[in-house]
């Protein structure tokens, strides 16, 4: 059933955390509890196999103290045997979070819009990060995964929505963005010295309609974005001062051209920004119960929120399209075999991909933007 703000007669593309309870409860709750069967026997035997490590790491203990000179033998042929004990683990960990990008992943995807594709192994190109104009440098090593495509509205002109409302492309995946500068050492040794640009979400949408002027949103702090547009339009470049102090304490606005940019940022709009650079939109941190979940905690650090990553995102309006930069400093559909795979963690992965439209939502809310064919 088509979803309508009446108020401005438009389609509404994205879905409900009630419409994704209902889905939850009637099409995927007995998938993730049988991979959650899953998991949990791979948890099993991966303490099994621990319990037959116990004796040798005793026994290394008792070197440091007694027997020094074999500490080095008895440590490698530790881990010499923790390769084969553990090499059942790790197939069963790779198969496991294969089956759940490939079932609940895509399931998800399909249920949000049914003319989006999944493709886990795929991302967006790295012209379009370039393109974007928003980053001073430009990658040099590029990567990524969990590519999303599709498209929402209609796509012929005879037979658009009431409100005469145009298909939007949309792609997004995760993406990790370096630049790597060669230098030599003292010694003359060549080494890279590697400079991080961007991990997280990188969106891209394109409203098949016209807009004046590059538009250009990022962290306040960060001076460098819109610096690498070329001269003859940075030259034009302007900040924009709006009437939100909030939005202004966190975001810096460049543009080529006031109008348009005070008709993309609507209070709404603004709104939605900011609710990006807030700790709760990726959950607080857990407390260990435990010194055994302290430690499994630590082990799987890169999986958990970034409460103090500065995740202010980055926009940039350019052409027709929307480039949207979320970063995250996690890995969004991967599996961490400590976790218990649950209907929050699904959601979770609901809103990552609900992000695009919402925010197309909102952009199309105002009418005046898009007045252009």
């Amino acid at each position: 059933m088509k979803k309508w703000n009446e108020a401005y007669q438009l389609e509404r593309f994205a879905k409900t955390d009630e419409e994704f309870d209902t889905y939850f409860n009637e099409e995927l709750k007995q998938d993730v509890e049988r991979l959650e069967s899953e998991r949990k026997k791979a948890i099993g035997l991966t303490k099994k196999q621990a319990m037959k490590l116990l004796p040798l790491v005793a026994v290394l203990i008792l070197s440091y103290f007694f027997w020094p000179y074999i500490i080095g033998y008895l440590f490698f042929g530790i881990l010499f045997i923790s390769t084969f004990l553990f090499k059942d683990i790790e197939k069963k960990r790779r198969k496991l979070e294969k089956k759940i990008k490939e079932e609940l992943v895509t399931d998800i995807v399909k249920f949000i819009n049914r003319r989006f594709s999944y493709s886990p192994r795929k991302y967006i190109p790295q012209k379009d990060f370039i393109d974007s104009n928003v980053f001073e440098t430009n990658p040099n090593r590029y990567f990524g995964d969990d590519f999303i495509k599709g498209s929402v509205g209609s796509s012929v002109k005879g037979d658009q929505a009431r409100n005469n409302q145009p298909k939007t492309e949309l792609s997004f995946s995760e993406i990790r963005a370096f630049h790597a500068v060669p230098f030599k050492d003292r010694n003359g040794k060549k080494k890279q010295r590697i400079q991080p640009l961007f991990k997280g979400l990188f969106f891209v949408a394109d409203f098949n309609k016209d807009f004046e002027g590059i538009t250009i949103i990022g962290p306040k702090k960060d001076r460098t974005i819109a610096k690498k547009v070329k001269t003859e339009e940075r030259d034009k470049l302007e900040e924009v001062e709006l009437e939100d102090i909030d939005f202004m304490d966190k975001f810096l606005v460049r543009t080529t051209d006031q109008i348009t940019a005070r008709y993309i940022l609507t209070p709404n709009f603004m709104n939605r920004m900011l609710s990006f650079t807030t700790v709760e939109r990726f959950g607080e941190i857990p407390k260990p119960t435990s010194l055994k979940e302290a430690w499994h905690m630590g082990v799987n650090a890169k999986h958990l929120p970034q409460v103090n990553f500065a995740n202010t995102p980055y926009f940039s309006f350019k052409d027709g399209k929307m480039y949207f930069f979320l970063p995250t400093e996690k890995r969004h559909f991967e599996l961490n075999m400590y976790v218990p795979i649950t209907k929050e963690v699904m959601k979770g992965y609901f809103h990552d991909i609900n992000i695009a439209l919402e925010l197309v939502d909102e952009l199309n809310l105002n009418l005046r933007i898009w007045n252009k064919v």
